[in-house]
């Protein structure tokens, strides 16, 4: 599948789905992502800059925001117009993020909830490349990866509604490829939640640091 196809899929995906994924996410929230997101909280200061990659609805943008300069990005112009309204001093941007432009070393903390399982596999590299450079040294990524073997394929009636596009790795290649853009891993829990309506699901849930450039030179 061509990477155009795959992002028009995942777009119009979320645009049909508006408030159906919009309640579905809070049953998401409840488990392990909210332990992961207080872990962040704790860990980035007030005054930090903060991106989020693919924050939908903005289900969490507005404890990401609070005391933060927050930016957050999605593909659909529906499921942001409502991450507006969670975090209305933040900038939210309507841009595919292997397309957005951020100044090198703009962020403190980067974070992406599932958005990476709509990242076609053989572009994963560039998307961390880009990440890494948007980060200032000590800056940290906080994620969650798929862990399947996926090369990429269309889920027909994603929550009862709409076709979706996913695509991820195992758990090695994942962090091998991190290691091997830059980051050093500071902690990675692999951890396996019943989702509501759809069965069990595996992410790998990574915090990783862009070393400072005497780090990266040893």
């Amino acid at each position: 599948m061509k990477t155009k196809d795959s992002k028009r899929i995942v777009e119009q995906g979320y645009d049909d789905l508006d408030d159906t994924y919009r309640r579905w996410v809070q049953h998401a929230r409840d488990g392990y992502r909210s332990e992961f997101l207080a872990g962040i909280l704790s860990r980035v200061p007030a005054g930090a800059n903060v991106l989020e990659i693919g924050c939908g609805p903005g289900t969490d943008a507005g404890a990401l925001a609070e005391d933060r300069r927050y930016t957050g990005v999605d593909l659909s112009a529906i499921q942001l117009a409502h991450a507006k309204l969670a975090a209305p001093a933040g900038t939210l941007i309507h841009a595919d993020v292997m397309e957005v432009a951020f100044e090198p070393s703009s962020f403190d903390a980067v974070v992406g909830f599932y958005v990476f399982n709509h990242i076609p596999r053989d572009q994963m590299e560039a998307l961390l490349r880009r990440i890494f450079g948007w980060l200032r040294p000590e800056g940290r990524l906080f994620a969650s990866f798929g862990t399947s073997d996926n090369p990429g394929a269309v889920q027909p009636k994603w929550l009862g509604r709409a076709d979706m596009y996913f695509s991820s790795s195992p758990v090695d290649r994942t962090d091998a490829l991190l290691e091997e853009v830059g980051f050093a891993i500071e902690a990675a829990d692999t951890v396996t939640e019943e989702e509501e309506g759809a069965g069990p699901a595996t992410f790998h849930w990574v915090v990783a640091r862009r070393p400072t450039r005497g780090e990266a030179r040893r």
